[in-house]
Parts: C-alpha cells; sequence; structure tokens
C-alpha cells in the first residue's frame, strides 16, 4: 500500500515546522529560480505533510510553501499526506527521496539527515544510510556530524560547494574564532577544495613550529589579505601559497632558488629542461632535450653519449 496519498489542503492548514527538515542548519530562503519556476509552471513537486491534530504538519517543502505563501496562494494547494501509522524508518526514507529528486545531498543535509536518524531510529538503517548519504560506518558517521557544530555561515558554504567537506572537517578540529577567520579568507579569495587543503596543510606546519594562530600568520606575513577589499585575487592567492610553502619549508625555498638562479646561469636554449629531485633531497638533476625527430637525436647522440 501507497505511504503517500495526494489531498487538496488549504494552505493556512499546514504548521510549517522544521522538525523532519534537512535544511534546519542553513538558511531556507527560496533562490530566484524556484520562486520563477513556481509562479510560472505550478507546483510541481507537492510538499510532504502529515496529520496532527487539527491541522497538518509539514514534513518536506519548506521553500515551496513559503514560495507560495509568498505569491499569495489562496486556495487549496496539491499536497502528498503520509499515513497517520507511518513509521519513523518509512518517514525519513520519504524525506531522503524528496530530497534527492532535487540532486544528491549536500555534506550538511546528509549530517542532518544522520542526526534524524540518531533520533527517531533505535539503530539506523544501514542500507538507507549508504545509499541517501553514502556512508558505511560509524566513524564516518560521526565525523560528518561534527559538521553540525560549525557556525551557521560556515554550514551554509558547505552546502554551497564554496567550502569542502574535508575542509569542513578539518576546520571543526578549529576553536570557532580560528575557523572563522579562515572561512572570511577562503570565501574572499575564493579557494577551491585543493587550495583550501593545501593552505590549511602549509599553514599549520607554520603555526606549530612558531606557536602562532592562523590570523597571526596573515596578519604578520600578508596584511593586505585582511583589507575589506583585495585587488587581483589570482595574483595574491598565488602569492600566498608562494610564501607559506616558503614558511613552512625554508630549506627547499632556499635551494629551490639557488636552483633556479644557477640554470639560469647556464642560459639553456628553449628545448632544454633541468629539474631537481623531489623536494631536492638529493643533489642530482635531470636534463631533457627535446629533438625535432629521431635522425636529429641519432646526430646528437654521438656527441653526448660518452657523458651519459
Amino acid at each position: 500500500m501507497p505511504l503517500l496519498s495526494p489531498q487538496l489542503l488549504p494552505i493556512d492548514s499546514i504548521n510549517p515546522g522544521t522538525q523532519w527538515s534537512l535544511h534546519q542548519d542553513i538558511p531556507t530562503e527560496p533562490d530566484p529560480d524556484l520562486i520563477d519556476s513556481i509562479n510560472n509552471l505550478g507546483l510541481l513537486r507537492p510538499p510532504i505533510v502529515k496529520a496532527h491534530q487539527k491541522d497538518y504538519q509539514l514534513i518536506c517543502g519548506a521553500r515551496r510553501l513559503r514560495v507560495l505563501r509568498r505569491l499569495g496562494q489562496s486556495f487549496p494547494i496539491a499536497c502528498s499526506v503520509v499515513k497517520r501509522d507511518i513509521s519513523h524508518v518509512d518517514l525519513l526514507s520519504l524525506v531522503a527521496e524528496d530530497q534527492i529528486q532535487t540532486g544528491p545531498l549536500s555534506p550538511i543535509e546528509a549530517a542532518r539527515f544522520i542526526a534524524l536518524c540518531n533520533i527517531w531510529c533505535e539503530e539506523p538503517d544501514q542500507q538507507m544510510l549508504s545509499r541517501v548519504a553514502s556512508i558505511t560506518s560509524t566513524t564516518q558517521r560521526s565525523r560528518l556530524l561534527s559538521l553540525l557544530e560549525l557556525e551557521k555561515p560556515i554550514r551554509t558554504s558547505i552546502h554551497r560547494g564554496h567550502i569542502s567537506n574535508k575542509t569542513g572537517l578539518s576546520m571543526a578540529q578549529m576553536s570557532s574564532t580560528e575557523r572563522t577567520f579562515v572561512h572570511d579568507l577562503f570565501i574572499k579569495l575564493s579557494l577551491n577544495g585543493n587550495k583550501q587543503r593545501r593552505f590549511l596543510e602549509l599553514v599549520q606546519i607554520v603555526t606549530g613550529a612558531r606557536g602562532w594562530t592562523i590570523e597571526r600568520v596573515i596578519t604578520n606575513h600578508f596584511a593586505e589579505l585582511c583589507s575589506s577589499t583585495i585587488d587581483n585575487v589570482p595574483q595574491q592567492t598565488n602569492a600566498l601559497m608562494k610564501r607559506l610553502y616558503e614558511l613552512s619549508h625554508p630549506e627547499s625555498s632556499v635551494a629551490e632558488e639557488t636552483f633556479l638562479r644557477q640554470v639560469a646561469e647556464k642560459n639553456l636554449s628553449a628545448n632544454c629542461r633541468v629539474s631537481p629531485s623531489p623536494s631536492f633531497e638529493t643533489d642530482k638533476v635531470t636534463l631533457e632535450i627535446e629533438f625535432g625527430n629521431f635522425d636529429a637525436f641519432s646526430k646528437a647522440w654521438d656527441s653526448i653519449k660518452n657523458f651519459v
């Protein structure tokens, strides 16, 4: 028997609670695309509600309901009403299915889904968690739940993809002041996930060696990044990453500068390239020479084979 039945309900009979919402940790203001869609096409996906005393409790569709009210909807709207005796597991399945209709769950939505499972299920359905949130272990669930402890602007950035999931998990280990500063810097520089992780990797080496906070490192060495506006963001970002590497790997930085100077002094032709060993761990260097064809290589080989 289906868990849902379609009904027309007065919009004022729906109580817009957030008890079952996957969006209670982030702003739920509807985006312009949703407003335009409902205004032009109507409600394509009915809200899911459950009868509760004299009204109906909203299960899914808070933003859709908010748009309808903003547009002045007065006549009854189509809703999917769940059975009164539905189990919590089945209700959570409906919540997940409704959200998946708009795409995969964000890390924040997945974390809230896990939190709801922990509240309403004696033993979370492993198969459902794996399918809905790609979670397969208790450790993964625990780590993902830590995202809900982050400040609302950070949770919102993770939900929208501006801060990566891995970065968010790293930020959860910081103090509130520290991660708020880092978050604002990442947003200001529009760093992608790889650069966010690289920044944290380098800056934590510096802070660990000097006993400084991240904010002090940035303030002391990159004061211009603390201003309200930044000119030429890509250039500033490259300079930041380069300088952080120099601060975190001083010996490698000096070795690199020396190597580049020595190579420049050789005035190599455009078809030659000299590269050092990884991280300058040894004194070995590699010479690469590009030839136009095999005949050119054969002629040159007779001259250089005695040197290799």
